[in-house]
């Protein structure tokens, strides 16, 4: 049988991710990559804790929102999120999810991180260099198919410009304008769903229901509305561990977030990453976004620490939860923080 040179690309990067697996992950967690997925309970102490499915496929909190007063500023909420929502079908050093957008969506979450690479005049979706086989149309179809089947909520999505730039005629924004008002596919889309905001200040959430809201993290002259990591904001996205062994350090960091948003002035908007995969050589030593949050044998994941902390901690707001591989109990962890 002959196979399309696509196919065959793919083939072959299956392939290569499933030896450079093997190679690098400790050796339970390789044999549990290479085993197929994970049917059994999750127990975080065994040897295959981090091919735990999420649960968010059997959750279902697609209206949570229809809960909260119209009166409430955005800095205000808080809010389930995924970081780098679309790579769930990636190499295991790129993978973040187990679920798809609108399964995401329906589990309760209301914060998406979509990274555009601007490539021939479009926008590819990426993790760095690899292309998550989606485009922003795939996000926008979704994002709105979901908002108008559930009026009640909004979705908050940082954008951001990834990975290198290349065959372009024109600027990101110019291309961001085309899917607003000129491709055929997003532009009725957006032009209902999508918030205009006439100023850099935060809405309340009467104003931006049934709507996406945009944090901007790409260069622009026209744009309007809150800038990605700005002052208005405060973002704790340490990614980087030198092993499994700087877990411990980036969840005292993620404590401590969680503790300045309840503390916080009420106008910030916090921003809590519980993701972080390692440096080159900690990916080694099986650092990956996958056993940082689930953890390994002797090391907690962020993911059970975030649970257990979120579900014994004070009414208070704990701001934007950026995670990856978000389990059910986490998402309705953080919504619960909305109606305590």
């Amino acid at each position: 049988m002959l196979l399309s040179p696509g196919l065959r690309r793919r083939c072959r990067g299956a392939f290569v991710g499933l030896v450079i697996t093997a190679a690098v992950l400790p050796a339970p967690l390789a044999s549990a990559a290479s085993a197929g997925p994970f049917t059994g309970s999750l127990d975080p102490g065994s040897s295959t804790a981090s091919q735990a499915p999420s649960g968010l496929a059997d959750a279902n909190n697609a209206d949570w929102m229809s809960a909260l007063p119209d009166d409430v500023a955005l800095p205000a909420l808080s809010l389930p999120g995924t970081h780098d929502t679309m790579a769930s079908r990636a190499s295991v050093f790129a993978e973040t999810q187990d679920t798809d957008l609108p399964t995401q969506l329906r589990a309760g979450v209301r914060a998406l991180d979509i990274r555009t690479r601007h490539f021939r005049d479009a926008f590819p979706i990426h993790h760095g260099v690899e292309y998550l086989d989606a485009n922003f149309t795939d996000v926008v179809v979704q994002v709105t198919d979901f908002l108008r089947a559930h009026p009640s909520e909004t979705v908050v999505i940082r954008l951001k410009e990834e990975f290198t730039p290349a065959e372009n005629t024109r600027s990101y924004e110019d291309t961001l304008d085309w899917y607003r008002s000129g491709n055929p596919e997003t532009r009725d889309r957006l032009q209902q769903h999508l918030w205009q905001p006439a100023s850099t200040g935060y809405p309340r959430l009467g104003a931006v229901r049934g709507k996406i809201v945009v944090l901007r993290d790409f260069a622009a002259e026209r744009w309007t509305g809150p800038r990605f990591g700005d002052a208005s904001m405060d973002v704790q996205d340490t990614y980087e561990l030198s092993g499994l062994a700087d877990v411990e350090r980036k969840w005292g960091l993620v404590r401590a977030q969680f503790e300045d948003a309840r503390a916080g002035s009420p106008g910030l908007l916090f921003v809590n990453h519980l993701s972080a995969t390692g440096s080159p050589a900690g990916m080694a030593t099986g650092t990956l976004p996958v056993t940082v949050a689930r953890g390994v044998p002797g090391t907690p994941g962020i993911l059970d620490r975030a649970e257990a902390y979120l579900r014994s901690e004070p009414a208070g707001r704990v701001g934007i939860v950026m995670a990856d591989f978000p389990t059910a109990a986490l998402v309705e962890s953080v919504i619960a923080h909305n109606f305590r």
